[in-house]
This record gives C-alpha cells, structure tokens and sequence, in this order.
C-alpha cells in the first residue's frame, strides 16, 4: 500500500505510526464512527476510519479489499474504547499485563489466510465419484460440491462432526466468520459497522453457543459458507481447479455461489447478526433455480457401452474374441488428443449414419446427466457387425484412456537408478543390463505381470522379489506370453447332484455353459496367442488400469504409488523403517534380516535393530536404558539375566 500511494495526500495513513498522527492531526468529529468520549485516541481512530473509507470509495480490486482489510485493524481497539469508555490514559495505563494500547494495537485483520489450511484435502473429496470412508474435514467439503442431494442432513452431520472434533469445529467456525465478514478476494464486504458487530459475536463465541446456532435452521448458509471455502481452496490447486471447469461448468459455480454469498452479507442487520432473518428463505429459493448438478460416474462411457454388449452376449449365449480391426482403431486413437469417444470415426468401418447419431445422443446424456436407461435396449437391436464394430471401439479407447505413460522428473528417474544400482549390485560406471527396470503388462487380461512390492496387514509382500510372475515363454522365438488362468467357479454339491451331471452327455454338458465361460475361454486364448509388452520404468509412470506403477526410489522395487507413503518423496511404503533402508538394517549381532524390532541404547548409537532371537528377556525387561556395548558383551558371553558391569 505504501508504494500505491506514494505522493498521495494520505500516504501518511501507510507510513507513520499510530502515535505521529494521534498527535498531529486536529481534534474532528468522526463521520463514521463518534463515541461519546473524547481524546487523542479516538480522535485518531475516527479520522483513519473517514479517511480510509473515502480511499475505499474511489479504489476497486485488490486495492480495495487491501484497504477494507486495514480499516478492520482498528475493529478491536475500537471495540474495546467502546466497551469501556476508555480515556487516553486508561489506555496508555499498565497495571500489571501491559497497556490496553499497547495489546489492541493495529496489527492483522482477519483475511482469507487465516483460514485452517485444508486445500491438500480436496484432491481426497468425491469430484468424480464416492470415494467411500471419508474424514469429516473430507465429508463436509465432498457435501459442497456441485453435485445432486448433497444438503440432505448437512446439519446434523455438520454437528455430530463439531461435538466430536475440534478441528472440523474450528474449521466451520473459521469458514463461516470469513464468509460474513466477506474476506475472500473478490467479495462484496458488508459496511465497518456490520464487520465491527462480527468481531465482536466471534470473539465471544463458545462451542456450547455454536452449537445451539447450528441447530437454529441455518442448514442452508452453512451449505453455502462450506461452498465458498471450497471456491477458495480450488483456486490454490489450478491443475484441479482446471479439471473442475471441465466436469462440472466450475466458473459459473463460483460465480453463482460468490453473488449469492455478497446479497446475503447485504442482508445483514448488526441488530440481528446471528439470526439471518430471511436469509434461508433466500437461499432455499436460489438452490431452487440452480442449473443442472452434475453425477459423478464411476465409469466411462466406453467402460458402461462394453457392459451393455456384455450383458447382451450372456442373455445370447455368445462370446466374440477381437475384431478384426480393433488394432487398427487402437493405433488411430493413441495418435490423437481426445476428450471423449469418437463415435464419428465409426462411418469409417460401415457403420450407418443413424446408429452413429443415436450413439453419439447416449454418450452426450451420459456424460451430462449419468443417465443410461435406454442404452440396453438399443444395442440388443444392432446388427451383428455393427454390435461387434461399436464394441471393439469402446474397447480400444477404454485401452487408450487407462494405458498411459508419463514421464517423472530428473531427480527422481536418478534415485531409481541409482535404487537399482544398489539393489542388483552393479556399479557406478557400468551400464545396467537392459531387462533391469523393465517389466511386462498383458493388455488383453490387464494384469502388471512384475513383482509389486506392498504391505497387508499381518506382513510385507514381494520386498526380496524380482521378475515376471506368470509368464511363457517359447522356447523357438523366445516370446513371452501371458501365463494367467481364468479362475473357473466351483460350486459346492451334494453328492446326488454331483451324480446327475455325470450322468450328462459332452453335448448337454457345452450348451450349458454360459457366456461368461466362453468369455473367459476367449481371453485365455487371446493371453496365449498375443505378445506381453516390454515397458521400461525408468524415469516413467505407468498409469495401467487404476493404478499407477514405477520403480521405488528408495529400494528399486516395482510398486504403485500411493500418496500417503512418501519419505524425501514418494517411495513403495514397505522399504523404510524408522528412515533406515531396509537392506542396511540387520541384527547387531547375527546380522539377520528376520523379525527385527528396533531397541533404544545410549552409547555410539541411538537405537540398534535386534532379531528376535536375540532379543533376550534381559534386555527386553530392563528397566533402564542399556549401552550398546553392555548388550554385545551379554550375547558374546551368553547372559542369562542383566549383570553389573
């Protein structure tokens, strides 16, 4: 602000201090604020305040919410002269805790900063579909979206949630005085009398008396005060907040919220702040007349239109293998940026003009409204090679969208070099062999055929692994092929039942197989005649299905990331233990790598790891912290209780 208004008439309002202009500027009436007692003070409040005001007027943006921001500096120290009819020497007066002045002088209005930062948890809300057990800071903020229903028992869970959490109460708390008092960028802020009466309700504000407003019938601004927090976080996360424009119309949301929040903060009585008298009924009316919500699908429509002629086939009795131009449709795709299925290109393949346009309206419903009620019936009535064309093109861009490659940084792709270095022992210098950091995918079955390092809940899987896990292998050609097997469903039968089908001729036997059978023949077939592809993770993410694979950093294993195992970024979570690798961590004593806990010693170390063999009850039952060297002189000598030494 300084530099804004350099050489302006007020520029001292940004330069002096509080007390050069209490004792400089000429005892004057305040416009704005004039309480009955007088003194330098309050003189000098007052014409800051006029001052300051006359500036908001004339300025707009940033510099005007800048401004509004140091008039509401003075709102304590006001508030407080107020209160307690204070003279210039109540106020300078220290009796014991510092004078008033002193505490209760201009320092930081309450802004948008001051909000609990909760914008990493918007990448865990339900954007696009639900994502099943939630935290409460999560929960509240997926009910914000833009989404059909998601008001309904906003109140009591909002409630249930701020009895039992402090963090989901501050939040709320916090969320709904920045909406009053308008301190997000780009509000309408209500008038310095409304901001000073907000001060001073939040100030005086307990758990007990929040509470009871919540339960007064405000669900309606409370829905909206959670939304405009989210408007706010979204705009920190641009990478989200861009995909957000995409999905879900985002720039009319924000603009819809944010007018709708300023004529509520319009509403405002400074006699009836708490109360929001006919701001639910305004609020209820504008939810009302909200545009169409977008559904989260759980699926593409390439995903939902191969269902469709799945369930087709069952009630058929059919299985179709790969058509035969569906690598020609999969090349064709994967060189051209697309943001939905191009059932255009299907006139390229005979497919007429009407089938074409009718898809084309589904795919459109769909992707608006989720809605897929007459899909069914419409592909059961195809022709045979149309049915097969569409389908083998809702598979090959299901590939295209769940097969993707990117690339990872510098530093990273050098720590798993180096990870894989370490870990095959090859030295620096000497160049890695060309299967080391290379796996192998079937794109027919979807399986990540390379050893996944990940934890369950009773051990660690796959840490010491290496390789390819069901692969053939021609012994001719040397290609590999998926080795997978279709799991076959066995029902438990009686023993008379059993007997019957025995008693069942080949014939009877094939016609009562279902589709579903023949379609995971048709698959093993394909797994057993079509080539696993080499991928190499190297400085690469695979996004394969759901997942995404690369190489550990820290131990050189394949794994899935997962955002919440990360240690100097991102690691396979199975590899670290208390920040120790764990191919150096072994026993103090035998040097094994098996059931090892971690001992606290004094001495040269810290801790130490001992197995569980030598973990002797000694030393687990001491009742002091044992030196290093006593524990190796009580294993090298065979203790059998704790000595003095």
């Amino acid at each position: 602000m300084k530099k804004h208004f350099t050489g302006h008439r007020y520029a001292y309002l940004f330069t002096d201090h509080f007390s050069q202009i209490a004792y400089r500027i000429p005892e004057k009436p305040s416009r704005l604020w004039n309480p009955s007692c007088g003194g330098r003070i309050y003189n000098a409040v007052g014409h800051i305040v006029d001052r300051l005001d006359s500036l908001i007027r004339q300025s707009s943006g940033e510099v005007k919410y800048l401004l509004t921001l140091q008039q509401d500096m003075f709102i304590p120290l006001m508030l407080y002269m107020e209160e307690h009819d204070a003279t210039d020497e109540h106020l300078c007066e220290d009796v014991g805790h510092g004078a008033p002045i002193e505490q209760l002088m201009p320092k930081q209005a309450y802004h948008e900063g001051m909000l609990p930062d909760h914008v990493v948890d918007l990448m865990k809300c339900s954007f696009w579909s639900d994502n099943g057990k939630m935290s409460p800071i999560v929960h509240l903020l997926s009910k914000s979206t833009p989404q059909r229903c998601q008001i309904r028992s906003l109140t009591m869970i909002m409630l249930n949630y701020c009895k039992v959490h402090d963090n989901v109460f501050e939040f709320v708390v916090h969320a709904l005085k920045c909406s009053m008092l308008g301190a997000y960028r780009g509000t309408k802020r209500p008038s310095l009398e409304i901001r000073k009466t907000i001060y001073k309700v939040f100030s005086e504000m307990t758990r007990r008396r929040f509470l009871v407003f919540m339960q007064n019938h405000h669900q309606q601004l409370l829905f909206f005060t959670i939304k405009e927090y989210l408007i706010f976080a979204a705009k920190h996360m641009p990478a989200l907040r861009e995909e957000l424009k995409i999905r879900y119309k985002w720039e009319a949301f924000e603009k819809r919220v944010t007018t709708t929040m300023d004529a509520v903060r319009a509403m405002l009585d400074k006699d009836t702040i708490m109360e929001f008298v006919g701001v639910e009924r305004y609020l209820t009316s504008i939810n009302r007349l909200q545009p169409h919500l977008y559904r989260p699908r759980k699926h593409a429509f390439c995903r939902v239109l191969m269902h469709e002629c799945e369930h087709h086939d069952d009630l058929e009795g059919l299985a179709s293998g790969r058509y035969e131009h569906f690598d020609l449709m999969y090349n064709m795709l994967i060189r051209v940026p697309l943001d939905k299925m191009p059932l255009d290109w299907l006139h390229m393949f005979q497919v007429d003009a009407e089938t074409i346009k009718a898809l084309q309206t589904f795919q459109e419903t769909y992707n608006t409204s989720g809605s897929r009620s007459t899909l069914r019936a419409f592909v059961g009535k195809l022709d045979r090679r149309v049915f097969e064309t569409v389908r083998a093109l809702a598979r090959a861009y299901d590939r295209k969208i769940n097969v993707r490659m990117f690339t990872l940084p510098t530093h990273i792709t050098v720590r798993q070099i180096r990870a894989l270095r370490q870990m095959h022992n090859v030295p620096d210098g000497e160049e890695l062999h060309p299967t080391i950091g290379t796996t192998l995918i079937c794109m027919e079955c979807q399986q990540f055929k390379g050893f996944v390092a990940n934890r369950t809940a009773k051990k660690v899987h796959n840490i010491y692994a290496y390789g390819q896990s069901r692969v053939l292998v021609d012994d001719n050609t040397g290609m590999m092929y998926c080795g997978k097997r279709c799991d076959k469903v066995d029902k438990k039968r009686n023993a008379q039942t059993y007997a019957w089908e025995l008693a069942v001729n080949l014939v009877e036997k094939e016609s009562r197989k279902t589709a579903k059978d023949k379609r995971k023949e048709e698959m093993n077939k394909m797994c057993a005649t079509i080539e696993l592809q080499k991928i190499s993770l190297i400085g690469n993410m695979l996004q394969f299905y759901g997942h995404q694979y690369t190489i550990c950093p820290q131990c050189g294993n394949f794994m899935k990331y997962n955002p919440n195992h990360m240690y100097n970024g991102f690691y396979c979570g199975c590899c670290m233990q208390n920040g120790h690798l764990f191919r150096t961590i072994r026993c103090e004593w035998c040097k094994s790598r098996q059931h090892l806990e971690n001992i606290q010693v004094s001495g040269e170390k810290e801790s130490i790891y001992l197995c569980k063999s030598c973990h002797k009850p000694w030393i687990r039952n001491a009742s002091a912290v044992l030196d290093v060297n006593v524990i190796r002189k009580g294993l090298r000598e065979k203790w059998k209780r704790l000595q003095c030494v």
